[in-house]
């Protein structure tokens, strides 16, 4: 079963293309009501909405506060919360959430995609297509899927009716009284299942442990290599002061990097998502959240060339040596993630100590920018003291 290819093609060809015709709304408060109908596709931003009307086109809407939909929606329908979307209208094609908090409690004629921390399918929740669930920490099914399910969570409840096969991967998985599932079942879980016939209609299985060593798998490994070491070289050449005052201060202050990575790895996001909650805060959370996905990036360049230069010790300031660098630095870091008992430790470490230093770089290169003009002076009126006419004249 894979719906994860399924999804991609459909986000792919519902996401429309928005032209002059089908301008951004963005508005404090966006309305359409019960008994109003709106004919044109949407797409909007607004801190509030009232979506409760009839939409006979394709609606993509972004709000600040907690989203109700409780409306007729005819055409695709994509929505994206900071806080909470509870549907309980009807989607008379297909419906795609983003929120830390989703309810899903009405009839949907499509697929459905979920995304978040807590999601619950309720009892009135019907889906004719497929489903594909992503919660952070829960996912609770007690409604009715037609088709597939795929589901991923920290812990997953099943007490409701799936037609279809289902696919779930989870630390917990729970069977609550009035749970089914007629097709097949397949599980990702610490601990081994033991179901009745009158539970699960078709076979259940959990799929075999991946190969770390496969083609596939060390083949992904290369072209994320080759795709940084792309991104290193420009980024190399075009900030060479900043990459190697970042290198030096990995190597003299490496606690004062994590620190600072740590609080930047958790505050640029946080305080970016709560910019874009307002309509004046947008652009500055859009940069925010902006760059501290480049320095997610980026960091692994500059521990790469740390990490390259403790190898070969000597090297010099030519292009061609230090690109040659941060190929093994790279080389070291990719190849930790065969192994993900290794890696993730250190992509985390990696991520603290590149972005740390990349922060601690820019200020002291501002420090060295700002302290240019004032040794200037110093060094022009040390120059006017010591000078002598006579001697010119000589």
């Amino acid at each position: 079963m894979r719906l994860k290819l399924f999804f991609s093609t459909l986000a792919v060809s519902t996401a429309v293309h928005v032209q002059a015709t089908v301008p951004w709304i963005s508005t404090n408060v966006y309305t359409v009501s019960l008994g109003d109908s709106v004919k044109n596709e949407q797409w909007v931003y607004a801190n509030e909405a009232d979506v409760s009307g009839t939409f006979e086109n394709d609606l993509f809407i972004g709000t600040a506060f907690p989203l109700q939909l409780s409306g007729i929606y005819q055409g695709n329908v994509l929505a994206a919360n900071v806080t909470e979307i509870e549907q309980t209208g009807s989607c008379e094609r297909n419906l795609r959430m983003y929120a830390p908090t989703i309810k899903v409690d009405g009839g949907i004629a499509g697929n459905l995609l979920a995304a978040g921390n807590t999601i619950v399918l309720g009892t009135n929740a019907y889906i004719h297509g497929n489903a594909l669930v992503y919660g952070a920490m829960s996912v609770v099914q007690e409604g009715h899927i037609e088709g597939d399910l795929e589901v991923s969570a920290q812990t997953v409840t099943f007490a409701g009716t799936i037609q279809g096969s289902v696919s779930v991967r989870a630390q917990d998985i729970v069977f609550a009284k009035g749970a089914r599932i007629e097709g097949d079942f397949e599980y990702r879980a610490p601990r081994k299942l033991f179901l009745d016939a009158d539970v699960i209609g078709g076979t259940v299985s959990t799929p075999p442990a991946a190969d770390l060593l496969s083609a596939e798998r060390l083949n992904k490994i290369l072209i994320s290599f080759l795709a940084a070491l792309l991104v290193g070289i420009p980024f190399l050449t075009l900030f060479p002061m900043t990459t190697s005052m970042s290198a030096q201060l990995i190597k003299q202050a490496p606690g004062k990097c994590l620190l600072i990575g740590l609080i930047a790895s958790l505050g640029l996001p946080l305080f970016g998502m709560m910019s874009i909650t307002s309509l004046i805060g947008i652009p500055l959370g859009i940069l925010l959240l902006g760059s501290w996905a480049a320095m997610v990036y980026l960091s692994r360049i500059l521990l790469a060339l740390v990490i390259g230069s403790l190898i070969l010790r000597k090297i010099n300031n030519s292009l061609g040596k230090i690109i040659g660098v941060v190929s093994i630095g790279l080389a070291v870091i990719y190849g930790t993630t065969i192994f993900p008992i290794i890696g993730i430790p250190v992509q985390i470490i990696v991520l603290l100590l590149g972005m740390g230093s990349f922060i601690l770089a820019l200020i002291e290169k501002r420090r060295l920018i700002l302290q240019v003009p004032v040794n200037l002076k110093k060094l022009q009126k040390l120059r006017d003291e010591n000078y002598n006419p006579k001697e010119d004249e000589k």
